[in-house]
């Protein structure tokens, strides 16, 4: 095939949402793409920065254009040309970034979830023989008897969840269900358009929009979990006196880290007390992890589901720092096979064939369900009682005064600390708020690199707070360990976790990232003491300082100028270049030059991300004299991020230009990254 090689493809940009009308009938969401074990929208880029000036240059160097801001997290979505993850691999180490990431969409959907299917019964829910104290309002509740959360004593010494506001984090959810009507907070959210509903037939309309109502049930069922009323007919929640927001981030596909983030920060500003998030997936997401920071600075207590992987694994949400993550538990208190468990995990609440409301748009009246989607809630509602009754209570207090309260109080990684009690929960709430256990830890680790070259910002370092004492293999050992990466600051963050003594493991910034040698990377092992009532104003705070070199945002390419055919640096059979760099402006093409003679048979090769670590997802031309494209290659391993190789016969004897690029750039958008890094080697195979 023979082209020039500034030939580029023009990509349509789409429109942003109007945000204050009510959106029109959805039919598809947004194209997604799999690459390095990640889901992401193809075509969207989540920046997080410290002033405008660097928002302003990552939309300049990916030719990008502004979708929406997150003021309270300096965060915004860009859309971009070409693939999302090599666009923000692009962004790597610019000045006043704390960091960029693809537009993740790695939660489960309710709808894909095989556990999560609900069962609806009519007149076969009616109570036939089950016992008289599983009927709280109408219909019969295993999971509030005696024998499992054990509702009652807790309504009967007045702890109701009354003033608490609960953030439903799902899809949308039955404002208008008979049970759920009367504790509709009276406004519901949707992220994508920015649009908050606070009349009931608007928020309908929307949820008739999506085109999706048999697969949009899973808020509701949730939502009468907590915020039931107990009010004679049909069923109760755990709360029944709390108000309940829902935020639908499945519409009925999930729709990204970046309008779950917004959801969350909305949340928060409208006077949620305790966010429950009924989801999750596997994978580390900045955005939403600083989310959920925010709501824990706020004092918002926060709920996750473990999940139904039927894995001792850590999932997200569930795993981040100062989450409280709930494993599902069947009618004799123990888990279920289904459910998510492990060290992170707080407690276990009923969640097999649970039942709960169905959405009106569905037949209405109630069904059984299953999934740790419900024993979330249950906590969720727990947690309500706590904040009713104390609302000064920090996350961390709220923590443990359910996990210090269960049946069994002791911890076990298949089920935390037990099985939710509400009646010992009531019984420590009945001592007034001084006899809460004591308050959580906000902790602040900086980490700076320290060469001959001077001292500089620990960049991209991971840290580990693992708690002194741990028992490694040990199923009873509740020993905490927490896991955070730092921003272009050198900080990281963890909020309200267990105080106590740390041991605490730093190693640098990741090599599979930047490249260099391992003995570069340097790693650190100390203590840290996380004191009881540290806050986000006034944290604890770690100064790491690792011997190991700096992250270099500036590297010296030996070879530029070497941007055009007139500048090409020689290269020759049998040759190998230095370590060169896409960098130092937006489209960076690198020429080489050698002489060649018909008949050759040639073989050069870009080495780069795949085989010496940095960002450069690399590309390579081959070119005659008069510029046009003779080879071309992306990937070594097609369908996969490797390097780059071309074999080629040489048609005539004279000039030949190889010209190396990143795959961003060969696609038409901007690429400039300090970790381009990369050798070319040039050999003649006959």
């Amino acid at each position: 095939m023979r082209k020039h090689l500034w030939t580029l493809a023009l990509l349509g940009l789409l429109a942003a949402c109007n945000q204050n009308a009510v959106r029109p009938p959805q039919n598809t969401g947004p194209t997604l793409a799999s690459s390095e074990n990640l889901t992401y929208v193809q075509n969207e880029v989540v920046v997080a920065y410290q002033g405008e000036a660097a928002l302003h240059e990552a939309i300049r160097k990916l030719g990008a254009k502004e979708i929406a801001r997150i003021p309270e997290l300096r965060a915004a979505l860009l859309r971009v040309p070409g693939d999302a993850l090599k666009a923000s691999k692009a962004l790597k180490g610019l000045p006043g970034l704390r960091y960029a990431e693809p537009h993740l969409a790695m939660a489960l959907a309710p709808k894909d979830d095989p556990v999560v299917q609900r069962r609806t019964g009519g007149e076969g829910l009616a109570p036939l023989g089950n016992p008289s104290d599983q009927i709280f309002d109408e219909l019969p509740q295993y999971a509030l008897d005696p024998r499992h959360l054990n509702a009652k004593p807790a309504w009967d010494r007045g702890f109701f969840g009354e003033g608490v506001t609960v953030a439903i984090i799902d899809d949308p959810a039955d404002v208008t269900h008979p049970d759920l009507a009367t504790n509709w907070a009276g406004l519901a959210y949707d992220p994508v358009t920015n649009t908050t509903y606070t009349r009931a037939e608007d928020w309908i309309a929307f949820i008739q929009g999506l085109n999706a109502l048999s697969n949009t049930y899973h808020g509701t069922f949730v939502a009468s979990t907590v915020s039931a009323a107990k009010d004679g007919q049909g069923i109760v929640g755990l709360a029944p006196r709390t108000k309940f927001l829902p935020v639908a981030i499945f519409q009925p596909s999930y729709v990204g880290d970046f309008y779950t983030a917004r959801g969350i920060v909305w949340a928060v500003n409208n006077g949620a007390q305790v966010l429950n998030n009924s989801w999750g997936g596997l994978g580390y997401g900045n955005l939403v992890k600083e989310a959920f920071d925010y709501a824990l600075a706020n004092g918002v207590v926060v709920v996750a589901s473990a999940g139904n992987s039927y894995k001792d694994e850590v999932r997200t949400p569930a795993g981040y720092p100062g989450i409280i993550a709930s494993v599902a538990a069947d009618g004799n208190r123990n888990k279920t096979d289904f459910s998510t468990y492990g060290r992170h995990v707080s407690s276990a609440a009923p969640g097999l064939d649970v039942l709960l409301a169905n959405p009106t748009w569905l037949g209405g009246g109630y069904g059984l369900i299953s999934g740790t989607s419900f024993s979330g809630p249950y906590t969720a509602a727990a947690a309500a009682l706590v904040k009713g009754a104390c609302p000064g209570a920090t996350p961390y207090q709220v923590r443990r005064a359910l996990e210090t309260t269960t049946w069994e109080q002791a911890f076990h990684r298949t089920k935390g600390w037990g099985h939710l009690n509400a009646g010992n929960l009531a019984n420590l709430l009945a001592q007034g708020c001084s006899a809460l256990p004591q308050k959580g830890s906000v902790v602040r680790v900086k980490v700076e690199y320290q060469n001959e070259r001077g001292l500089f910002p620990g960049l991209l370092a991971d840290v580990i707070l693992r708690g002194q004492g741990l028992r490694p293999g040990d199923p009873t050992d509740p020993t905490p360990i927490y896991w955070a990466r730092t921003d272009q600051n050198g900080e990281a963050w963890f909020y309200e976790i267990a105080p106590g003594t740390y041991e605490i493991y730093v190693a640098g910034a990741d090599l599979a990232l930047t490249g260099g040698l391992p003995e570069e990377r340097g790693t650190f092992v100390g203590t840290l003491v996380a004191t009881s009532g540290s806050t986000a104003a006034s944290p604890d705070f770690k100064l790491v300082r690792l011997l190991a070199s700096e992250v270099n945002l500036n590297p010296t390419d030996p070879y530029e100028p070497n941007d055009s055919m007139a500048q090409a640096t020689p290269i020759s059979y049998g040759q190998t270049s230095q370590l060169a760099y896409i960098f130092g402006q937006p489209q960076d093409y690198d020429f080489f030059q050698f002489t060649g003679t018909a008949g050759d048979q040639i073989r050069a090769r870009v080495y780069a991300r795949s085989s010496i670590g940095g960002t450069l997802d690399s590309y390579l031309y081959l070119l005659d004299t008069n510029g046009n494209v003779l080879a071309e290659n992306d990937d070594l391993v097609p369908g996969q991020i490797t390097d780059s190789e071309i074999v080629h016969t040489l048609p005539d004897d004279g000039a030949y230009y190889l010209v190396v690029t990143s795959y961003t750039i060969a696609m038409g958008g901007q690429d400039d990254s300090p970790f381009n890094k990369y050798r070319l080697e040039l050999q003649k195979t006959n």
